[in-house]
């Protein structure tokens, strides 16, 4: 029996492999199928669309899963639609976070979906297979919800197995991707309760471990299959500072250190309450460390649930940077409690991150994902939207968000103006569209940008465009500037 694992297009730009799904098909492969996995996330879309053709009609897959996280999901229904249209008696099965989630109105919304893994679905999907082999019905499988002539049906949920009796992912299926970056994952779960996070509702704050040796034998797959950089894509990889050390520890000892760059995700506040745990990372060869901060603003920090303090984050950068660990740290721009001095707050604190020697990410604005408390707490209210599967929300404090696009889309216009030419604006760039959208929320023409018209009297005819165009955006944005 042939089955095919589809992770489905986004934008195209993904640089890490879906590890769930090379994880789901080792047990599958024990079992004896074939399995092939396809990544339609490192191409165009129309160009996967040919090649899931392509590998639909050259496999004819008795099973198709698909994982989907919120964002991706338009394009999962896509690949089970296009599964049922080239081959009707094959099976479809979505797995993921927002199958999980949503499992209760999918399958009676989407005709395309036949089966859903609900949780982890290493075991749920290889009972699946097996299902579909012998041509029996799912109703045994635990952990899985499916419909058949006579409705929908939700079976008990599956006791999550033990992360040591999982067989090692199938990392040769991901072989010829072009990922920049390889992956792994050893542990599952966050013990803390962000309000934005929908990892609660999936783990339910227990936190698994897998071995450390087992860990060891990933690593030396991977680097057998030439990979160089590896990210740990636990949840939270600092929580356990004493695991961190042993993991540490052996890396060290394996001379692995010197073959790959490691990454990981973690707490910052974990590193100001635990300094030496930056020196061990460091020590066996991770680069970075991916920390949210999300807000400058006490206030909005306890609304998302932080339970940190800028403060914490400022010390956590500083250890990090004094032990040679890079910090990425990474912001909501602005979410449903924010104000315009909450922004601000927020602003601050990521330049003067940067200015300590971290690397700053954002994203515009919070995203209420199904599954989430913020999304339960907005819908609650009446400021929970939904636009043709995009997440939103109406601001809670009135905040002009519409005018603070258009302010952000205005600084990131002066940025690349002003600074293009420099050989680090890349590194720079978040930087310096921060400080010059706290100049414009001030009601200022950032100091920069005024300059940058003195000093390039001679322009270019694109550049004199360019100036025309910012000028006038500042007239209507910031009117009492004068120029």
């Amino acid at each position: 029996m042939n089955v095919l694992l589809v992770n489905p297009f986004f934008d195209g730009r993904a640089e890490v492999p879906p590890l769930s799904l090379a994880a789901v098909a080792a047990g599958v492969i024990e079992d004896g199928f074939t399995v092939e996995i396809l990544d339609l996330d490192t191409r165009a879309e129309d160009e996967g669309r040919r090649v899931l053709t392509e590998a639909l009609e050259r496999l004819a897959p008795r099973v198709v899963g698909v994982t989907s996280l919120s964002h991706n999901f338009a394009g999962a229904l896509q690949v089970c639609r296009a599964a049922k249209e080239l081959s009707p008696s094959a099976v479809t099965v979505l797995g993921g976070v927002h199958a999980t989630v949503c499992h209760e109105t999918l399958l009676s919304s989407h005709p395309e979906l036949d089966i859903i893994c609900r949780g982890e679905g290493e075991e749920a999907f290889r009972d699946i297979c097996r299902a579909v082999y012998v041509g029996v019905s799912p109703e045994d499988v635990t952990g899985v919800s499916y419909r058949s002539g006579r409705g929908v049906f939700h079976n008990p949920p599956r006791t999550p197995a033990a992360l040591e009796d999982n067989p090692l992912p199938a990392f040769h299926l991901l072989q010829g991707g072009g990922y920049r970056t390889w992956s792994l994952s050893s542990s599952r779960g966050c013990p803390h309760r962000c309000s934005f996070c929908s990892l609660r509702g999936l783990y339910g704050g227990r936190v698994r471990w897998e071995p450390l040796g087992k860990i060891m034998e990933e690593l030396d797959l991977l680097r057998l299959l030439g990979a160089r950089r590896v990210m740990f894509t636990d949840d939270n990889l600092t929580a356990k500072p004493d695991r961190v050390r042993d993991l540490c520890r052996r890396i060290a000892a394996s001379g692995l250190g010197g073959a790959m760059e490691f990454y990981a995700q973690g707490r910052i506040d974990d590193f100001r309450r635990f300094p030496l745990m930056a020196s061990w990372l460091s020590e066996a060869g991770f680069k970075a460390v991916y920390v949210g901060a999300e807000s400058g603003s006490p206030a909005v920090l306890a609304r998302y649930g932080k339970d940190l303090t800028p403060a914490d984050i400022v010390r956590g950068v500083e250890v990090c940077v004094e032990q040679n660990l890079m910090p990425v740290v990474s912001f909501i721009l602005f979410g449903p409690w924010d104000t315009v001095e909450t922004v601000r707050e927020t602003l601050r604190l990521a330049l003067a991150l940067f200015e300590r020697g971290a690397e700053i990410a954002y994203t515009e604005s919070l995203v209420p994902f199904p599954g989430t408390p913020v999304k339960e707490e907005l819908a609650a209210e009446g400021k929970w939207l939904e636009t043709q599967g995009v997440y939103h929300f109406k601001s809670c404090t009135g905040l002009d968000t519409d005018r603070l696009y258009d302010l952000l889309d205005l600084a990131r216009s002066m940025s690349r103006a002003v600074y293009d030419a420099d050989p680090l604006y890349p590194w720079r760039r978040v930087y310096h569209e921060f400080r010059l959208l706290l100049s414009l929320l001030e009601g200022e023409v950032p100091e920069p940008y005024l300059r940058w018209r003195r000093e390039e009297a001679d322009l270019s005819q694109g550049a004199s465009q360019t100036r025309r165009s910012i000028d006038e955006a500042l007239a209507a944005l910031v009117p009492d500037t004068r120029l």
